[in-house]
């Protein structure tokens, strides 16, 4: 039996599909490509390689009858081709045929002007016929230029051609997507200005095919990923076998959060170089066009929703804290009123806003609940309170969710091991100058990735708990009021043994900072929660009081990419079947200048100072401002801007000028510490004659008050080290009496950057003896106000404390 044609006819759309961070969306409706390939064919008398006019009209018709919304064609169609797609509604993804690396033996300057040239005569006859028409989909730019081959001409080459074509077919039509169709054997490849990421697949194990999809959907970054081909073949391994690995791919690549796929292909008949293939069977129809028991499997997946990828599906409480946020608060509680999932409860948590807030979240059917001003951490722990579900999840209130944000945030528990799960948090495309410079710029509130779907942290801007799991850990510590909260419950659920999960498909826009001050305080703001965490999570820092992450933070700008090009694990001699990028070097050179950028002013000012002892000092600060100068410039060169963006030459300065900036002010908020906080932070704890409660209050009371907090480790003859600045340090020894009071002694002693400011000191009689006596008197003077404010912090607190405690 044959399948007959749908004999309805589609309207032709003016509307286009364009991606939405790792989505596509047609006419403001999420579009997930149900596709299959087709082709390629003999040449029919026009020349064109695609069946005779009747037959595509047929194939067509039969393919929108089980679902399908997109064709993967292999070259540039005929206009019939393209008519006949625009009457039944149907998308294509057209490819390019033309001359490429494979058709030459010897590499060198005359076959990259051969491949250019003949790659850019494809894309122009091509962009002739496809320009403008809203039922292309995307246009392919090459596919699956083997391993070997880019061994030969050149991975530079090969990327440079391939960007160039990109560039060219947007060139002739700036709203066409353009995409290179790569597959694992050169995963490596890195094609500037591609809309979305296309891949061929064959792997035949579900568990190995489910770990590969989730790793490219790490490697698309923010751009969506299109599976063009998956299948098997019918003819070696039999119909059943080929419906029941089909019916499970097609699940997998819903439950990774593919943004579709196009099955190979539609039908047996299929031809290479002009010749017919036999024997492998990978279409959907035979020859003659007669339907395959995977036929079955692709009606399940078209007509398949989010909802039938499980039987039931757990209760989802999202909480949204927040503090005057009138100007975003109903974008966002929109985007979570446009949610379909079956059992979401919605929990505004206002932390005493000032402004309307309040009264736009009154407008929306959602629980709100109305604080006092307390600070982030106690008002999302006032939302775990309320939530009924068993998992919570945070929204920020200046961002967005996808509507299907919690369908893949739910799906990635996946295993019970994991206690928290989150997602990417993309920039606002049509966000100011400035917002769109932070969102490139060092600092972002972004993932650390362990691995391919392990995280070491999600940002608190989207992320989900098991409900039970983060009530274990206590919730979230009030100490954080601003910010360090969800780096703090990350590592401690790390440290109980338990798992966070990373769903790229769980996607939500994040406003960044609009205004540069407003981002350089954000980045103060940080580095004084790295103060606070460095005191629970001392063995996660390293000396300079940053953190030391065990994974890869997602995304962000390299320094000089091409000269520290990534290193690629090719395999003994290019053997390698799966050749992926292993290490960035990139990126963690920008890491590295960045963590030692504020180490250069004080030795730049050093240096002017003994500059008017001796001339050649003067070349330290010399060489300090031609460091900062060329990082400057390798930032402003390595940032690449998207290609509609309006101002790439303010952007890139703008981003240099950031990622400068950065390092200096987070660094100032580690010094400082927590200045603003008050008395009314300390309060004594619950006492119930248990000494590590009464440890767990005074550390988070002394940190309350702007000190830095370590806790002594097994080896450690002290319970808690506290700092203030930098230059003392007060060490607690803790006990508790027979009747159940505690007590404490405290020591104060100099830190390791006083010492070396002491040592240094006598380098001042090359200066003068007067520069001497007024340096040291000067550092004498800080100590001893120092020593005091740290002593009289200690002991107020100790005092409440152990008060507190009913001493």
């Amino acid at each position: 039996m044959t399948i007959r044609p749908d004999l309805t006819v589609g309207v032709r759309r003016s509307a286009r599909v364009h991606p939405v961070g790792k989505h596509l969306a047609l006419a403001g409706e999420r579009f997930v490509v149900h596709g299959v390939t087709y082709g390629s064919f003999g040449r029919r008398d026009d020349g064109h390689r695609f069946p005779a006019p009747s037959q595509v009209r047929a194939d067509f018709g039969a393919m929108t009858a089980v679902g399908i919304n997109t064709v993967r064609i292999y070259e540039a169609p005929s206009r019939d081709v393209l008519d006949t797609a625009a009457e039944h509604g149907l998308q294509l993804i057209v490819g390019l045929d033309y001359h490429d690396w494979r058709m030459e033996n010897t590499p060198g300057r005359a076959t990259r002007r051969k491949i250019r040239a003949a790659g850019l005569h494809a894309v122009r006859h091509t962009m002739e016929i496809c320009s403008g028409r809203p039922e292309v989909l995307a246009v392919s730019v090459g596919n699956e230029v083997p391993a070997d081959i880019v061994r030969a001409h050149g991975i530079g080459h090969v990327e440079d051609t391939l960007s160039e074509l990109v560039q060219a077919v947007h060139a002739a039509d700036p709203d066409m997507l353009a995409t290179y169709t790569n597959f694992p054997t050169t995963e490596y490849l890195q094609v500037d200005d591609v809309d979305l990421f296309t891949f061929n697949v064959f792997l035949e194990d579900p568990a190995s095919f489910k770990k590969y999809l989730r790793h490219l959907q790490v490697v698309s970054g923010a751009k969506p990923l299109v599976i063009t081909e998956l299948g098997l073949a019918a003819e070696v391994h039999g119909e059943e076998a080929q419906a029941t690995l089909l019916d499970r791919q097609l699940a997998i690549v819903d439950e990774v959060g593919c943004a579709g796929a196009t099955i190979f292909s539609w039908t047996d008949e299929w031809t290479v170089a002009d010749n017919h293939v036999e024997g492998w069977g990978f279409g959907l129809t035979t020859h003659d066009r007669r339907p395959k028991q995977a036929i079955e499997s692709v009606k399940t997946w078209t007509t398949r929703s989010l909802k039938d990828l499980r039987d039931t599906w757990p209760r989802v409480s999202v909480v949204v804290c927040a503090y005057n946020e009138e100007r975003t608060i109903e974008e966002c509680l929109a985007s979570l009123e446009a949610c379909d999932y079956p059992d979401l409860e919605v929990i505004l948590c206002d932390d005493g806003s000032s402004d309307r807030t309040l009264q736009i979240s009154q407008r929306f059917p959602f629980r709100i609940i109305e604080l006092p001003h307390g600070g982030l951490s106690r008002a999302r722990n006032a939302g775990i309170e309320a939530a009924s579900g068993e998992i919570v999840a945070f929204l920020d209130a200046d961002a967005v969710c996808h509507p299907q944000w919690p369908w893949f945030l739910v799906m990635s528990f996946d295993d019970e091991r994991v206690a928290a799960t989150g997602g990417p948090n993309l920039p606002f495309p049509a966000a100011g100058l400035v917002e769109r410079a932070v969102a490139l710029s060092p600092g972002a509130p972004t993932e650390v990735l362990l691995t391919d779907d392990r995280a070491e942290h999600v940002a608190g801007c989207n992320m989900a708990f098991r409900r039970e799991d983060i009530l274990a850990i206590g919730g979230f510590d009030p100490a954080y009021t601003a910010a360090g909260d969800d780096v703090d419950v990350c590592w401690k659920l790390l440290d109980a043994g338990r798992e966070i999960a990373f769903s790229p498909a769980a996607q939500i826009s994040h406003h960044r900072r609009a205004k540069l001050r407003g981002y350089l305080r954000q980045q103060r703001g940080y580095g004084r929660a790295e103060k606070l965490l460095s005191g629970p999570h001392r063995h996660r820092f390293n000396a300079l009081g940053q953190a030391r992450w065990a994974g890869c933070i997602y995304g962000g700008v390299g320094l000089l990419p091409t000269l520290l090009r990534p290193v690629v694990y090719h395999g003994h001699q290019g053997h390698a079947p799966f050749q992926s990028v292993s290490g960035r070097r990139s990126e963690s050179a920008a890491a590295w200048t960045s963590a030692l950028l504020p180490f250069g002013l004080p030795i730049g000012l050093a240096g002017l100072a003994l500059g008017l002892v001796t001339p050649w000092a003067f070349v330290v600060p010399a060489l300090v401002l031609l460091s900062v100068g060329a990082n400057l410039a390798a930032m402003v060169t390595s940032v690449r801007p998207d290609r509609r963006e309006p101002q790439p030459m303010k952007l890139r300065l703008l981003v240099g000028l950031l990622h400068l900036l950065q390092p200096f002010v987070r660094t100032w908020g580690r010094l400082r510490g927590h200045e603003l906080a008050t008395d009314e932070n300390v309060s004594g704890p619950a006492w119930n004659g248990d000494r590590a409660t009464w440890l767990r209050q005074l550390d988070t009371n002394l940190r309350a008050q702007g000190l830095g907090v370590h806790i002594g480790q097994p080896h450690d003859p002290w319970d808690l080290k506290v700092t203030s600045r930098s230059l003392l340090r007060a060490r607690i020894s803790t006990a508790i009496s027979w009747r159940w009071v505690p007590h404490a002694s405290v020591s104060v002693s100099p830190t390791a950057q006083s010492i070396v400011l002491c040592a240094l000191l006598p380098l001042t009689l090359l200066w003068s003896v007067t520069a001497l006596v007024v340096t040291g008197l000067g550092l004498a003077a800080t100590m001893l106000w120092q020593y005091r404010r740290l002593t009289g912090k200690v002991e107020q607190v100790l005092q409440t404390t152990t008060s507190g405690a009913g001493a």
